[in-house]
């Protein structure tokens, strides 16, 4: 067996692992903005993004060539394929999201503030837990699909589909979901190297389960094949990972399995329905046109389809952007640095607009080669070439609200960020899609500009907030939560007795 390094005890300094921040100053204001600090931090962010912006984008790698392969089987699939994403963006994503950023909030401050750095394995069994418990929950939801689609009036071969799909699509929701939280824990210690080691992995083989499931005429089990790929891609990646956390690095903030797990699960309850609260009224917002769609022809809905992917793709380099932009803004505080934490602010807002802004330009000047990576149908091209516009606004948008929406994470002010999209959703994107498609009657480009506008509204309040931030304030507030009775209790608990380990 390998020699590993034991566990950090209470107040016992544990050596950063590779890629982690090197920092030990914080800066003078009046410092600040001067270019080689902003070079640097830009290219610290930088550094410690792409790895986890290349992690996040697994599903996109995945969930694009599954769409083509999908567009193989017909409309009927992939107007079911859509319901399938809305369904599991809001029985799904929505509740289980919000456990994920919980972690990336607890972690990102607990590794550089905490005295024992065991507090992430014990934060990371507490967020398995509530996992399990909200999965246990939501189950009746996916079983009983079809007859919510029928009632909904979805014509009943697109509803059968969707719903058989739904039964075994919520097992690879689940398991891409615990490899989100494994992320979390890894990434909040600096650890980011077993991403691409993963995807080297895991990809080819969820590609070839494509062909085999999905495109392959001789192997192919049609709309069925379409949650197996997932099921078989979520388990690999777990595989992965934790022979990674056994093998090489982060086992050493794993204390074992602890009965402390299952007490004080409030707080992570609490920020993970705030977290919650973020992805559904994000995924409402979307899926609103999606919803909206249903009353239209099926090219209408396969188009949409479509469009809907495009925006998922920015959507989930947005979504790596802030995962890291949350580490490094609760690294900096936890570390007593909450100059260096607004530094990081502005580098990251500033590049999130020059990431962004240039990809909506290029999805509007490439609409129709874009459209003909999914489909040959030229009636469902003319309709994509001619709203492509929307979802290219809504990517930097979007893009920049995420990177904003990263840093009140890392902070864990997730409940305010969650108040603002109820605001932006009730008070601008509801409102506006009726009046677009019942008074208007705009259709589908009427959906997509209320989604947009309510974005937008959206983007800019966050920007404000984290602006007008008072950064020593967020600083005191983070050293409070780290100092409360959770760390003495765990403290107590490993002087007390050594806990078995789950990995060898």
């Amino acid at each position: 067996m390998p020699t590993r390094r034991p566990p950090a005890a209470a107040g016992e300094a544990l050596p950063a692992p590779s890629g982690a921040d090197s920092d030990d100053a914080d800066l003078e204001l009046d410092r600040l903005l001067l270019g080689a600090n902003v070079q640097g931090e830009a290219a610290s962010l930088l550094y410690s993004s792409l790895p986890v912006i290349l992690s996040t984008t697994t599903q996109l790698l995945i969930m694009v060539p599954l769409m083509s392969a999908v567009g193989g089987l017909g409309r009927i699939a992939l107007a079911s394929m859509n319901l399938v994403s809305i369904y599991s963006g809001l029985a799904g994503m929505a509740p289980l999201s919000g456990l994920a950023m919980a972690l990336d909030s607890l972690c990102s401050q607990a590794y550089t503030a905490a005295s024992d750095r065991r507090l992430l394995g014990l934060y990371l069994q507490r967020v398995l837990v509530a996992v399990a418990v909200t999965l246990v929950a939501i189950y009746p939801l996916w079983w009983n699909a079809q007859p919510i689609y029928r009632h909904l009036g979805v014509p009943e071969e697109i509803a059968q589909a969707t719903g058989r799909m739904l039964r075994l699509y919520f097992f690879g929701v689940a398991g891409m979901f615990v490899y989100e939280c494994l992320k979390s824990y890894l990434f909040a210690q600096g650890i980011r190297r077993f991403a691409p080691l993963a995807q080297a992995i895991c990809l080819p083989a969820s590609w070839l389960c494509i062909w085999l499931f999905v495109s392959n005429p001789g192997t192919s089990m049609g709309f069925l094949g379409i949650p197996c790929v997932i099921i078989v891609t979520a388990a690999g990646f777990n595989l992965v990972t934790l022979v990674f956390i056994s093998r090489v690095d982060g086992h050493q903030c794993w204390g074992g399995w602890s009965r402390a797990a299952l007490v004080g699960l409030g707080p992570v309850f609490k920020l993970g329905a705030a977290g919650s609260a973020i992805t559904f009224f994000e995924s409402v917002s979307l899926h609103m046109i999606d919803i909206g769609v249903l009353f239209l022809d099926a090219s209408s809905m396969a188009a949409q389809a479509i469009l809907s992917t495009i925006l998922t793709g920015a959507w989930f380099l947005g979504a790596g952007f802030a995962v890291a932009t949350c580490n490094r803004v609760g690294n900096l505080l936890g570390a007593g640095q909450p100059n260096r934490a607004l530094l990081a602010v502005y580098t990251a807002l500033g590049l999130a607009v020059a990431v962004f802004v240039p990809l909506t330009v290029a999805l509007a000047i490439h609409g129709r080669a874009v459209a003909g990576i999914f489909t040959s149908d030229p009636e469902v091209v003319d309709i994509i070439c001619s709203h492509m516009a929307w979802p290219a606004m809504g990517s930097a948008v979007q893009g920049i609200s995420m990177a904003a929406s990263g840093v009140l994470r890392g902070q864990g002010r997730q409940a305010l960020t969650a108040r603002i999209r109820m605001a932006a959703f009730v008070c601008i994107s509801v409102p506006m899609s009726a009046l677009a498609v019942a008074v208007f009657r705009w259709g589908l480009a009427g959906l997509w500009f209320s989604y947009v506008a309510g974005a937008l509204l959206a983007m800019c309040a966050q920007v404000y907030v984290v602006l007008a931030t008072d950064w020593s304030k967020e600083m005191e507030l983070c050293r409070r939560r780290l100092s409360d009775h959770d760390i003495a209790a765990r403290s107590r608990e490993l002087e007390d007795h050594e806990t078995p380990r789950i990995l060898p």
